[in-house]
């Protein structure tokens, strides 16, 4: 008995090995692109904040708050599996910041924050992120180059905004330090579904004309959290660009694009009505990488 329970362990591992032989993307050395992106744009929208019976004041992203652009480090891989196909993996560091100053009090999750003093909004690049995935399946190929490729996957997005004021009315002293006037949506994410496409036309052997849009949905649902009762979410991701890559070689591709994005959450139960809508158009410097 203690013989057989020893070969188990070898005879899972060989099994493991020949199945892992068998796939055939795990037969060959699969070609990666790495890209690195520098990203600025101009953001607007806004966001509004409830605590119990404490209806949050409408904040309007832009101008309002003092928050003048956006900025963006995007980190991506592609897994090419042989065929056209591909793996895409895509992390967004964003940076939204900006300051200002109301007259009037402003109410934003449970807290009074005076009027008169400075109001700093925050969500850094820790605070605001979004990772994607998504696999790419050609539709369509000529020979002369063009390329239409369909892509699914999901997207998840890890935001924590904060206003940072002079607390009035009922606040207490621990709430100067600011943990009571930031609101983590992250807490109520759901993966959104991400479905979409590319496009590509090649203008000259080294010159290519680059289209995609990618957009998912999730209707009203139970977030699977509780607070203050049971949590909905309701959200919206979406994202197009238009640009130009250059291949400086056979392996090193420059990019230039023009893009515009739009993503909506909002979060509802007893405790709780947490909205927000982000709309920005801007532009991307990007670096590809073959190897």
């Amino acid at each position: 008995m203690n013989a057989l329970h020893k070969g188990l362990p070898q005879c899972a591992l060989r099994l493991a090995a020949i199945a892992l032989g068998c796939l055939p993307w795990a037969a060959r050395a699969a070609p990666w692109q790495l890209q690195l992106s520098l990203g600025r744009g101009t953001p607007g929208g806004m966001i509004q904040v409830r605590e119990n019976d404490v209806q949050g004041t409408p904040l309007y992203i832009g101008p309002e708050l003092g928050i003048h652009q956006v900025q963006h480090v995007i980190i991506g891989a592609d897994d090419e599996l042989g065929n056209g196909r591909a793996l895409v993996l895509h992390l967004d560091l964003a940076r939204l910041y900006g300051e200002t100053q109301f007259t009037a009090p402003v109410y934003f999750n449970g807290v009074q924050l005076a009027g008169g003093y400075p109001l700093t909004s925050d969500a850094s690049r820790v605070n605001n992120w979004q990772f994607t995935g998504l696999y790419r399946q050609p539709l369509y190929a000529s020979t002369g180059g063009i390329k239409l490729d369909a892509m699914v996957g999901f997207t998840y997005v890890g935001l924590t905004y904060s206003l940072q004021g002079h607390p009035a009315g009922s606040a207490n002293p621990g709430e100067l330090s600011g943990d009571r006037t930031k609101e983590d949506f992250i807490t109520q994410e759901l993966p959104v579904p991400q479905f979409g496409v590319r496009f590509e036309y090649p203008l000259d052997s080294r010159l290519d004309l680059e289209a995609g849009f990618t957009g998912g949905h999730l209707p009203r649902l139970y977030s699977l959290r509780n607070e203050g009762g049971k949590v909905y979410v309701t959200q919206t991701n979406q994202s197009e660009h238009l640009g130009l890559a250059y291949a400086a070689d056979a392996s090193l591709q420059v990019g230039f694009s023009w893009y515009d994005r739009y993503y909506m959450q909002y979060e509802q139960s007893a405790e709780d009505g947490n909205y927000i809508r982000l709309a920005e158009h801007g532009y991307y410097l990007s670096l590809r990488y073959r190897f």
